[in-house]
């Protein structure tokens, strides 16, 4: 009796994540449509795309996701708005693609779920631009995806995707 009780309590809330395969995740910042860079880097692919955006949780309390701290009803409005407009463009020019938004207090490890449960071989980024000690606090979310990732997937950024040589993190 109890089984089904914890079963229910422990399911995910919102639309189940699709899970068909990809052959690339390209990982939008938040607030922004993806750059030129960014969707040439996913045409030259060739193959399916995945877009995702992660909107970040700035805390917990009780264990529990605090309601003034999950992403504004404004940030995910852009979200959504940038969500839209890269996977249109990408359409556009003949690409299979999908989007996804991921509300996470980690970005890393949301992205690195979602590349192993779509079998991905590839995730291209934007270049981040956040200053040495922004990117110390919060964390650099290129350094973490090829450090939790390893060798099995590609990580790069739009610009190293692009040809030109990107500025090290």
């Amino acid at each position: 009796m109890t089984a089904p009780a914890l079963k229910r309590f422990g399911r995910r809330r919102g639309d189940p994540p699709p899970d068909s395969l990809r052959d690339t995740v390209v990982v939008l910042a938040p607030g922004t449509a993806g750059s030129e860079e960014l969707l040439a880097a996913a045409r030259a692919t060739g193959g399916t795309v995945a877009v995702v955006i992660p909107l970040k949780i700035h805390g917990y309390a009780f264990g529990m996701p605090n309601p003034g701290l999950m992403p504004t009803a404004k940030e995910r409005a852009t979200a959504e708005e940038a969500i839209t407009t890269t996977v249109r463009q990408l359409r556009r020019a003949g690409v299979d693609v999908d989007g996804q938004i991921v509300v996470t207090r980690h970005a890393h490890r949301a992205i690195v779920r979602i590349v192993r449960r779509r079998r991905v071989a590839r995730v291209v980024l934007e270049e981040s631009t956040a200053g040495r000690l922004r990117r110390l606090v919060e964390g650099d979310l290129h350094r973490q995806l090829v450090r939790r990732l390893g060798r099995s997937v590609t990580v790069t950024t739009a610009a190293q995707a692009g040809g030109r040589q990107a500025r090290q993190p």
